[in-house]
C-alpha cells in the first residue's frame, strides 16, 4: 500500500472542507491541537465539529470562527476554568452565533459506535427521564427517540447513529499507511475515529509496520480507512499524550487569562495560531526547559506472548 504521510498543511487543505461535519478524537488526551491550528490557519467555514470532551481546543475552533455547530457533552478549560470563546459566543454572538447540541458522555459515545458499526440505532436505558432528552436543538427529532421497549414494554431511548465527513486524532504511533495504535486512557475516541468517511492521523511517530504486527491489539484504526498520515511530535501539547508528555497546567492558567476579553483573544491566535508557521515553531515558542518538564519517567508495561503459530487451515483440506 502506499505511504499517506504528507504535512498537516497538505492534509487538512485536502481532507477538510467546508461545512464538514468533523470528529475531533481524543478524551482528555489525544486532542489534535496542531491539526486544530492549522484549520484555523486555514479560515476553514461553516463546520460542524463533535467532540465528546471539549477543551479549549474547540474554544480556539469558536473563537476563531470556523464553526457553525457544535455538539459536544462539555467544552471547558481543565483547570476548572470557563471556556470564554464559547461563552462570548453563547452570550453575545461573537463572532457569530452558532448552534449547540447537548449530549451525555455515555450517550454521545453511543451514537459514535453506532456510526462506527453502521448501525440504525443503539437502544439504552440512559437519558431517560432528563431534560438532555427533552431538548434538543438543530438535530431536532433526530437526536434521540423514547419508545415502549417490544419485548418488556418499558421505556427505552433509541440514539441513531453519528457519522462524520472527517475526523482528526492523535496517537501515540502509526505507520506510513495509516494503521494508528493510541493507549492510555481512550474514551469515545475508537468508535468516533471508526464513524468517519476520511480520517487524518497526527502521530508522535512514525514506525514500521512490523512495530504495528507485533502489538496489534493497540490498533485502534486500521490504514485502509485513514487517508493521511502526519507525524507531529508534541500535537497535542497543551494536553497530554500517555507515555510521551503530561498535560502542560502552566499553559492551561496562561491560556484563561490571555483569553478572558475579546482583544485577548484574538492577540493569542495571532501570537500562538496565525503568526506560527507549523508545529515546530510553535514548539520553539513553547521552549525546551518547558517540554522537558513535561517528559515522563519511563513507566513501562509488562509485555505478553501473542504466539506464533505457523500452521493453517487450507494444509489440512484433503
Amino acid at each position: 500500500m502506499k505511504s499517506k504521510i504528507m504535512t498537516m498543511s497538505e492534509a487538512v487543505k485536502e481532507f477538510v472542507r467546508d461545512g464538514d461535519v468533523v470528529y475531533l478524537g481524543g478524551f482528555i488526551q489525544h486532542d489534535p491541537y496542531a491539526a486544530i491550528h492549522e484549520i484555523i490557519r486555514q479560515r476553514k467555514k461553516g463546520l460542524t465539529v463533535s467532540s465528546c470532551a471539549g477543551m479549549i481546543a474547540l474554544d480556539q475552533l469558536i473563537g476563531a470562527g470556523c464553526l457553525d455547530r457544535v455538539i459536544t457533552t462539555y467544552t471547558w478549560n481543565p483547570l476548572p476554568k470557563p471556556a470564554h470563546a464559547l461563552r462570548r459566543c453563547m452570550e453575545k454572538g461573537i463572532p457569530h452565533e452558532i448552534q449547540m447540541e447537548e449530549y451525555s458522555i455515555l450517550s454521545l459515545t453511543l451514537s459514535y459506535f453506532a456510526g462506527a458499526l453502521d448501525l440504525p440505532f443503539v437502544a439504552t436505558k440512559t437519558l431517560i427521564g432528563s431534560d438532555l432528552a427533552k431538548n434538543s436543538s438543530f438535530l431536532g427529532e433526530n437526536k434521540l427517540k423514547i419508545i415502549d421497549s417490544p419485548f418488556n414494554g418499558e421505556k427505552v431511548c433509541l440514539i441513531p447513529p453519528l457519522k462524520h465527513d472527517i475526523g482528526i486524532m492523535q496517537v501515540q504511533r502509526a505507520d506510513s499507511i495509516g494503521n494508528a495504535q493510541a493507549w492510555g486512557v481512550m474514551g469515545d475516541s475508537k468508535y468516533g475515529i471508526n464513524s468517519c468517511s476520511r480520517v487524518i492521523i497526527c502521530a508522535e511517530e512514525i514506525v514500521d509496520t512490523e512495530v504495528i504486527k507485533m502489538d496489534p491489539a493497540r490498533t485502534i484504526i486500521p490504514g485502509f480507512k485513514v487517508s493521511a498520515v502526519v507525524e507531529e511530535p508534541w500535537g497535542s501539547h497543551p494536553s497530554y499524550v500517555t507515555g510521551c508528555y503530561d498535560i502542560d497546567w502552566r499553559y492551561f492558567s496562561f491560556y484563561d487569562k490571555a483569553t478572558e476579553s475579546l482583544d485577548g483573544f484574538e492577540n493569542y491566535l495571532k501570537e500562538w495560531v496565525y503568526d506560527i508557521r507549523d508545529r515546530s515553531e510553535y514548539i520553539k515558542k513553547i521552549g525546551k526547559k518547558n517540554l522537558d518538564a513535561l517528559k515522563p519517567k519511563p513507566w513501562s508495561s509488562s509485555s505478553i506472548d501473542y504466539g506464533y503459530c505457523a500452521q493453517y487451515q487450507e494444509d489440512y483440506i484433503l
